[in-house]
């Protein structure tokens, strides 16, 4: 990369009563050669923030070692230029690491704790032994615990010996330790951490409680298993997610209430997902209620969201009591959202003793609903539907549109042909008039083959794509659609 020459011009606009000149001038020193950083540096104490992210990332373009030691002073100033180096340092990257050795012995202790975060950041496992004895010897708790945490980001197995230790130091760092354990998740650390059970502190009760489930090894989970017995309410909660994140079966049906707390007060979907777990075999009709409420605030649009549903679907599915599920259905007080979530649950575990109801779902005022049950009549394939998916495909929503007829596509009875010729005459939208199109060749595909003249010019141009070049067919049905050329 060709470097650009540090004009005079250049620099008397870092000076500039304009701000938007100063930053122009910042950003434009970014291929600059190492004379540029100096006066980046200095604009770094800019008061106008723009400049200052100008110059900060012009002098993680110029990067390399000089930039970095000259970077290094700023670790010592106030916390905005402090947070700005350790921005710059980090993106510069391993650059940085061959200067930070002074720094972990450094007399500022907030110098060493800065150094052994990058140190953590960068990945500089070279330096280990250098985290091992600050987690040792360093007079601050405060860098002890920032070493601890290091060894167990920087995934530092030889040191486990170290961290366990540790375990013996102040509250501040044992968390810290604990926290690496985690990471480590070495089986060799549960019986030192089983000791932590009878701490006097809540706090570092709870936090040993939590680490035993992430480990999970067999004695973690026989110890923990021991130790529900005794513990108090606050407590009985943690030990049972440890326990189902370990995968230890729960005694008895004893702790529904604990686990119902659990569910709709975990913090995140990961933890409502173990709560669910142990749960789901024992929930009664009202916290299946409330658990489908829950469940009904998440996104199926959003990737993340649609694969934690994905998962809850899964879980739910091992309801015991299938009558529960029934009943929800025609509960009025569950909200509309889970009342959707729960229609899909029907058609996946394809309950046809449901039929009935899903026929009747098919008119509910919340589109929601009446697309969730035409698309779980399309799973459950029960002849029943038919008049209902048929009055459906008149539905003012085209998602309901075509889930109806989706629906009747893979029941293939003949007496859907007509009605949804009929549709195909009118229907506006191109995905619909191709599911029409689908499920015509399901139920018929000869006598799909006559309708191409009689139909309008959108939908005659659907159906040439369709019939011509297999719009919407999977492999296997374009090696047979002969029948249609």
């Amino acid at each position: 990369m060709i470097k650009t020459k540090i004009s005079s011009r250049v620099l008397k606009s870092l000076s500039s009563s304009d701000a938007s000149k100063r930053r122009a001038a910042a950003d434009s020193l970014a291929n600059g050669d190492v004379r540029a950083v100096y006066p980046l540096i200095q604009a770094l104490k800019d008061p106008h923030p723009g400049v200052q992210e100008a110059a900060a990332s012009s002098l993680i373009s110029i990067g390399g070692e000089v930039t970095a030691w000259m970077v290094l002073p700023l670790l010592r100033e106030e916390a905005l230029l402090s947070n700005m180096a350790m921005v710059i340092l980090r993106e510069i990257g391993p650059a940085t690491l061959r200067h930070l050795s002074p720094l972990l012995r450094d007399k500022d202790d907030d110098i060493r704790k800065f150094a052994i975060e990058l140190v953590a950041d960068l990945g500089g496992r070279e330096y280990m032994d250098k985290l091992v004895e600050r987690l040792k010897w360093d007079l601050n708790p405060n860098v002890r615990a920032v070493a601890a945490k290091a060894l167990g980001d920087l995934r530092c197995h030889e040191t486990l010996p170290n961290l366990v230790a540790a375990l013996k130091d102040v509250e501040w760092v044992r968390f810290a330790v604990l926290e690496s354990l985690c990471l480590l998740k070495d089986a060799e650390a549960v019986e030192p951490i089983l000791e932590l059970l009878n701490d006097p502190s809540s706090t570092t009760r709870r936090f040993a409680i939590e680490t035993l489930g992430v480990i999970g090894s067999p004695l973690a989970g026989k110890a923990l298993l021991s130790f529900l017995e005794k513990t108090n309410e606050n407590e009985r909660r943690v030990v049972l997610m440890s326990l189902l994140r370990i995968g230890i079966p729960l005694p008895g049906g004893r702790y529904s209430e604990d686990l119902f707390a659990a569910f709709l007060e975990e913090d995140g979907w990961e933890n409502k997902i173990i709560a669910l777990r142990g749960l789901v075999g024992i929930a009664d009709r009202d916290a299946l209620r409330a658990i489908f409420d829950k469940v009904g605030s998440l996104d199926a649009t959003n990737p993340h969201d649609e694969e934690i549903l994905r998962t809850i679907k899964e879980i739910l599915s091992c309801c015991s009591n299938r009558k529960f599920l029934l009943d929800l259905m025609e509960d009025p007080t569950l909200r509309f959202r889970g009342k959707a979530v729960l229609t899909e649950l029907v058609g996946e575990l394809q309950l046809g003793e449901a039929v009935c109801i899903l026929v009747a779902m098919l008119r509910d005022d919340a589109r929601d609903i009446r697309r969730a049950a035409a698309y779980a009549l399309e799973r459950i394939g029960d002849e029943r539907a038919l008049e209902g998916l048929l009055d459906s495909i008149a539905d003012h929503d085209s998602g309901v549109r075509k889930a109806s007829v989706s629906a009747l596509g893979a029941l293939k009875k003949k007496e859907a042909f007509d009605p949804l010729k009929s549709l195909l005459q009118e229907e506006p939208y191109v995905d619909v008039i191709e599911e029409i199109l689908r499920a015509l060749y399901a139920i018929d595909p000869c006598a799909m083959s006559g309708i191409g003249d009689a139909l309008g010019e959108q939908a005659k141009g659907v159906y040439d794509a369709f019939v011509h070049g297999g719009v919407g067919l999977s492999a296997a049905e374009k090696t047979t659609d002969d029948i249609l050329r």
